[in-house]
């Protein structure tokens, strides 16, 4: 990985750090549809400012993806860009380079 790379990752497991952003990424792992915070809010019983704040520190990070119908705002997972970036982590430790030698 390059260390642009590896800032991104550090990035994202930053934001999947906090108990409720990790929790609202779950949750919309299982939809197949956008949906809007105020849904989102209930699923995860969090308070809608909250919501509201990490779905914005979320969409910054490159995990969510916000589309704007009309007044709604509608969030969805980055299915692409996350799992890429997770199995390129998990490729990592299972399969560790041989040329690289830890001092």
């Amino acid at each position: 990985m390059t260390n642009a790379e590896l800032q991104e990752l550090a990035q994202l497991l930053k934001a999947l750090g906090e108990y409720n952003r990790l929790s609202l990424v779950y949750q919309l792992c299982s939809c197949s549809l956008p949906e809007n915070a105020m849904c989102l809010c209930d699923c995860c019983s969090v308070d809608a400012s909250v919501t509201s704040r990490h779905l914005k520190n979320l969409t910054h990070t490159g995990i969510v993806k916000m589309e704007k119908r009309g007044r709604e705002r509608l969030y969805s997972l980055n299915r692409s860009s996350v799992s890429q970036k997770l199995r390129a982590l998990a490729d990592a430790i299972e399969t560790p380079e041989q040329t690289t030698k830890c001092a």
